[in-house]
């Protein structure tokens, strides 16, 4: 065999090794994980954080750094909510591969939902009651999930805003706050427990309270100051 007969023959053999060893490599799966495995993940992990709450959820997660080289894991990979645990609208997620060449990467996942919300129709003070009046539903894409706004009106009852809410603003939980059932200088009841016995006594509050906070009351005839907790806008109790 001549040499060019043998070097052809040698670059044939060559070409020939090759495509069996990318055949076999493609075959066996890839080397690296893909980024957009890692990222539906991410997306997955909030969904199902979510549950019931998660009702018209958009969930985007960033993408990974193409520059990455992460293994491609052997069992599934595994997810959990960063930090707190908590879902807001700018959420961390961990993916994990926990196989024998373990990693972790996180990725950010942006959260939004199409859902209905109260919308302010003027500018409301902090410290205003807000009404029925105040408000119209409308469908809007919400940062977050929509169970961290008010969607329904019988949610306004007993409440205040406890910052200003502006005209066009769709309105959150966390604007709200409950309203004062008692008010400095009101007359109440006090029941007090002592011994198996209930002891209800005239008193007035020298101070605002909501259900279920302490607010500090004075016997008139007494003088005596002590605290109580708030039941309701007349009743007042505590155990002695």
């Amino acid at each position: 065999m001549t040499n060019q007969k043998t070097r052809a023959f040698f670059r044939f053999a060559a070409t020939a090794v090759a495509l069996v060893t990318l055949k076999t490599a493609h075959a066996a799966g890839p080397i690296y994980e893909q980024p957009a495995t890692i990222a539906k993940a991410a997306e997955a992990a909030v969904r199902d954080a979510a549950g019931s709450g998660g009702a018209n959820l958009v969930a985007v997660a960033d993408a990974p750094d193409s520059r990455l080289q992460l293994g491609a894991c052997a069992i599934p990979l595994r997810t959990a909510i960063a930090g707190d645990g908590q879902l807001r609208e700018h959420t961390t997620v961990a993916v994990r591969c926990e196989s024998s060449a373990p990693w972790t990467l996180y990725i950010g996942v942006t959260l939004s939902t199409h859902a209905p919300v109260l919308v302010a129709q003027r500018a409301l003070a902090r410290d205003a009651v807000p009404t029925a009046a105040d408000f119209t539903t409308v469908m809007r894409a919400l940062p977050g999930l929509s169970n961290h706004y008010v969607s329904d009106v019988s949610q306004l009852s007993g409440q205040r805003l406890r910052r200003p809410v502006s005209m066009g603003e769709a309105l959150d939980v966390d604007a709200l706050s409950l309203s004062a059932v008692v008010h400095r200088g009101q007359q109440m009841t006090l029941l007090a427990h002592t011994a198996g016995m209930e002891v209800r006594v005239a008193v007035i509050a020298l101070m605002d309270g909501k259900p279920d906070e302490r607010i500090r009351v004075q016997n008139p005839v007494t003088q005596r100051v002590i605290e109580a907790t708030v039941r309701s806008s007349q009743y007042a109790e505590v155990t002695l």
